[in-house]
């Protein structure tokens, strides 16, 4: 079902991003990562990890409502960005929201479809944003089989992963009631996806 969806990955950097945060966090040259992003039309919460710890003062004049949390998170609700605007008004799932100078806010996104990736660029650039393309791929194609996730289990489990290793591939294929390269070729394809998934 899926395949026939055509179910794309969609990678995008948008230069000048009208982001309440970022520019909040540009002004108090706070350094701080995107963790996740909860999208709506109207309000969008932001949760952020700082680098450092940041005095409670200098929150004062964040726009919208915000929560310090240990360990240098930061919990902010604020009127929603035109990115998000349009984000939250197709059928679009957002996996992961970054910031990298000089590229500016870098999102991927599962689209349905080409027909839905080309409606979003086409969107974003009528509100006024300057959007480009990093990549495209088949969702699919990061997506574990089950065999897989099997594999992956079976050798965090055992003990294969740690740091004094517990285990040797055999005793993982001896597990699995398969042989050592057949262990092999599943993990590396799995570790593949993973790191694909990760880095892209």
């Amino acid at each position: 079902m899926r395949q026939k969806l055509g179910l794309k990955t969609l990678k995008i950097s948008i230069r000048n991003s009208d982001c309440r945060v970022l520019e909040f966090l540009h002004r108090k040259k706070i350094d701080a990562e995107f963790k996740k992003v909860r999208i709506s039309e109207n309000y969008s919460t932001h949760l952020l990890r700082m680098s450092r710890p940041v005095q409670k003062a200098q929150f004062n004049d964040l726009p919208g409502s915000y929560m310090l949390l240990p360990s240098n998170y930061l919990w902010v609700t604020t009127e929603s960005c035109s990115a998000c605007k349009v984000f939250s008004q197709l059928p679009v799932i957002i996996e992961s929201i970054s910031y990298s100078e000089p590229i500016g806010i870098i999102t991927k996104i599962i689209v349905p479809g080409r027909l839905f990736q080309k409606k979003l660029i086409e969107k974003l650039e009528e509100k006024g944003l300057d959007v480009e393309v990093l990549s495209v791929h088949d969702y699919v194609a990061y997506e574990l089989t089950h065999r897989q996730l099997e594999v992956l289990n079976v050798i965090l489990k055992s003990g294969y992963l740690d740091l004094r290793r517990n285990a040797s591939i055999k005793d993982v294929a001896f597990l699995l009631g398969v042989d050592t390269s057949t262990v092999s070729r599943i993990f590396r394809a799995a570790v593949r996806k993973i790191l694909l998934k990760t880095l892209d």
